[in-house]
């Protein structure tokens, strides 16, 4: 298990989840308020907010890939190149809500997915897109451009 204790990994726990605070508020079932405390740290984070997210990043597919990142990237700098409050869209298939995709890049910002599980295909110009299209192809990272809007 990997201990979120401070703000900066709560906050890039979160964006590799690709979950937005309000989301994430009432997974936890706390007020919004509480999370914007906790990541502009004006609040500790309880033991059970770092057992919860570990609870998620391990039912992520690629979870051991998310562990790496948080041990080994950049997660100051990160945090204050990143807009907190930006909306996060998430990637999954349309018809049975699967993450385990895969994305072709088609030409400059569209791209072709499939759904591995049901083998329904898709086009999409999100982010979301290209930040599965970047970590399929160079594993999970942090870099605040696969969060901005392009």
């Amino acid at each position: 298990m990997y201990d979120i204790n401070t703000h900066y990994k709560f906050i890039a726990a979160r964006f590799l989840l690709e979950l937005n605070t309000a989301y994430l508020s009432k997974l936890f079932g706390v007020p919004l308020s509480k999370i914007n405390r906790i990541e502009s740290n004006t609040c500790k984070i309880p033991a059970i907010y770092s057992f919860a997210l570990n609870s998620l990043i391990s039912k992520e597919e690629k979870s051991n890939e998310i562990y790496k990142s948080l041990e080994s990237d950049d997660l100051e700098g990160f945090c204050r190149k990143i807009d907190r409050s930006s909306k996060i869209s998430r990637l999954s298939c349309s018809k049975c809500h699967s993450r385990n995709l895969h994305v072709m890049k088609i030409k400059e910002g569209v791209y072709f997915i499939e759904c591995m599980k049901c083998k329904k295909t898709m086009y999409s110009s999100k982010d979301s897109a290209i930040r599965y299209y970047a970590w399929q192809n160079n594993g999970i990272y942090l870099s605040h451009f696969l969060y901005n809007k392009k």
